[in-house]
Parts: structure tokens; sequence; C-alpha cells
């Protein structure tokens, strides 16, 4: 029975380590591929700030005013969650 125990301890402990070496070869290695922070933030992977929510009038969600396509119409703003919906807004 003891030697079970200390069987299933030694295998957490042994599970625990590997985790851990994984995790740090991983960071490691992800650093090392990450050549082009710069190009990556350009590319939009960044996240986009919050603001005020507008209806799509098209599709009828609710987008960001930040991260909208804006289009003005008669002197009015007006958001769209993407140019597919902007290109088929009608106002």
């Amino acid at each position: 029975m003891v030697r079970a125990v200390l069987y299933i301890f030694a295998a957490v402990i042994l599970i625990s380590l590997l985790r851990s070496i994984l995790g740090v070869l991983a960071r490691g290695f992800g650093a090392l591929l990450d050549v082009h922070p710069q190009a990556r933030a350009a590319a939009g992977a960044e996240p986009r700030k919050a603001g005020e929510l507008k209806r799509d009038p098209v599709c009828g969600t609710y987008v960001s005013t930040a991260a909208s396509v804006q289009k003005t119409v008669k002197g009015q703003v007006v958001h769209f969650c993407s140019t597919a919906c902007s290109e088929k807004y009608k106002g």
C-alpha cells in the first residue's frame, strides 16, 4: 500500500516537472519565432480599444465604434460591422 502511494506521488512530481520544462521550452521557442512584432501589430493582431456600441443597420449586430467600418450618409456617421454590410447599405 505504501509503495503504491509512493509511485503515485513520484508520478505526480515527474509529470509536474515535465510540464514545467515543456512550458519553458515552448515560451523560449515562441519568443524565437516572433521575430517581427511590429509586423504583427501592423497586421491587426493587437486588440482594438473598446468604444460605444452602435447597431449595424444592415445585419443588426452591435459593433464597437472603435472597431466599426464608418460611412457618412446624409451628414450622419453610420457604423457597420464589415465592409460587406457597408456596401449593401442603401441609405
